[in-house]
This record gives C-alpha cells, sequence and structure tokens, in this order.
C-alpha cells in the first residue's frame, strides 16, 4: 500500500520529496487524480522530482504511483456518505467515515504483523502524552484484565527513562500519539529498539516522528485534515487491539478471570 511504503520511505526522502509525500498523505483523495505536473506544480517541485519519487518507493513510473493512490480512495467510496448538519449527528458522521478510512487501511497483513509483534511478550510498555496517557491507560486496562503484563508509562522523560531502565529483551514498548508530535515517546522507542526492545506505534498519522521510530505502525490517514477524528480513530485501534489479543489469549484471560475472583471471594470472607 502507498501510504505504508511512504512512511517507511519518509526518513529517507529528499525535502522535495517529502513535499510530494506530505501533498499524497494529506490529500490523497485528489491526488488520486494529478497528473505528473500538477502534482508537480502543486508540491512546488519539477515534474522531473514527480518521477523520482515514484521510483524511490518502487513504483516503475507515474502511472503506478496514481494507480495505488486510486485504490485507496476506491477502499473510502465503499463507505457510506456522512452528512446531516445537525452538530451532534455531523460530527457522528464524521467519526465514521474516519473508522471507516481506518478499517480500509490497515490490512490484513498489517494486522497480523502487530498481532505477532505483541503477543507472547513478557511485558508490553504502553506511553502515551495529554490525550495520548488516558487512551494509553483504557489499553494498558483491557490487557491487564486479560492476564497480560503491561505497564503503563507517563509520556515525561523521567518516567521514559525509568521505563527504559527495566526493558529488557522480551518486552515491546507502545507508543500512543492519538494528536501532535510526542517526541519524548519517539525518541524513547528509537532507544528501546537500540536495545533489542521492537516498538509500535498507534499514531494519528503515518508521517509522525512516533511512526517514523517504530518497527510497525498502525494509523489513521487524513486525520491532519481533521485532527478531533484522529482521537476517536486511535480510541477504536486500540481497543479493537486489545481485544484482539484477548481473544488470542483465551486460556490466560480465563485463569486471570478465576485467579480474581479467587482473591475477591477470600477477601469478603468474615
Amino acid at each position: 500500500m502507498i501510504l505504508e511504503k511512504i512512511r517507511r520511505t519518509y526518513p529517507q526522502l529528499s525535502k522535495s520529496q517529502r513535499r510530494l509525500a506530505d501533498l499524497i498523505v494529506n490529500a490523497y483523495q485528489e491526488a488520486a487524480f494529478m497528473t505528473a505536473s500538477r502534482m508537480a506544480k502543486r508540491a512546488g517541485v519539477n515534474e522531473a522530482t514527480v518521477i523520482r519519487f515514484a521510483q524511490r518507493l518502487g513504483y516503475p513510473g507515474f502511472p503506478e504511483l496514481v494507480r495505488d493512490i486510486q485504490v485507496v480512495v476506491q477502499e473510502e467510496l465503499k463507505a457510506p456518505a456522512g452528512g446531516e448538519e445537525m452538530p451532534l449527528l455531523k460530527n457522528l458522521g464524521e467519526e465514521l467515515e474516519s473508522l471507516e478510512r481506518l478499517a480500509s487501511h490497515v490490512s490484513r497483513e498489517k494486522g497480523e504483523q502487530v498481532v505477532a509483534l505483541l503477543r507472547g511478550k513478557h511485558r508490553l510498555w504502553v506511553a502515551g502524552q495529554g490525550v495520548s496517557y488516558w487512551l494509553a491507560g483504557a489499553f494498558v486496562a483491557g490487557l491487564a484484565g486479560s492476564g497480560h503484563e503491561v505497564r503503563l508509562v507517563p509520556g515525561d522523560v523521567q518516567s521514559l527513562a525509568h521505563a527504559l531502565a527495566e526493558m529488557e529483551e522480551g518486552d515491546v514498548l507502545v507508543g500512543v500519539a492519538a494528536t501532535g508530535e510526542s517526541p519524548e515517546v519517539g525518541r524513547a522507542m528509537a532507544l528501546a529498539r537500540e536495545r533489542g526492545v521492537p516498538a509500535l506505534a498507534v499514531t494519528w498519522s503515518p508521517l509522525s516522528a512516533m511512526a517514523q521510530m517504530a518497527d510497525v505502525a498502525l494509523s489513521c490517514p487524513g486525520a491532519e485534515l481533521a485532527p478531533a477524528c484522529g482521537v476517536g480513530a486511535v480510541a477504536a485501534l486500540l481497543d479493537a487491539l486489545a481485544r484482539t489479543l484477548a481473544g488470542a489469549n483465551r486460556a490466560g484471560a480465563q485463569a486471570y478471570a478465576g485467579a480474581v475472583d479467587d482473591a475477591l471471594r477470600r477477601l469478603r470472607v468474615g
């Protein structure tokens, strides 16, 4: 998928190529129907740069790149049109569109890759800043309730430093960013990877700094245009991921629930 290709190559792109990458990620519905010259003019680069950009992403030329962008748009057209003018219904419609867009961008292969990264790990460390910290907390609560050993890490440098000091092989670090950038969490992910601890980013954009630092990134392309929807999309991603991991560890979840029930029964005696 083109958006995943852009995420992976973004750090290595030239300044002119990044302009093209930003254009495609932020306005892919429009970019899908541009000519090479039109895209070059819109991004403020020359047409030759557009061709080199397509080849840098692994396409033979510009037509193949545009076809991949059109596939993304075609997937979105399957979503029902939203649009009541009443503010509450309008906002609900935008959230639904965001979730439809999200579902169309998480491929089966990406889903399996994420689950494989997290399944069977010794400990899961989950970090976030601001509103993302509270989303991370809900994710941690869901995982803990299914028997996973999981730690919630505030996104300040002191907390991140302590967490990094305790991480070891067999752990994984999950960074959550629903809005804006989280540079400290992103740097913590890079440091964790240096120590052999893989990193997953659950973020509002495939071009966010956190996504660039991760081994694997789950994101909601298009949230740049409606940042508030990024919060709902990231929350939905985390909830779906927690339920998926719980389903993959039913025996552990049942054992944990039984242990909790037994402890509650003993505590209430007398």
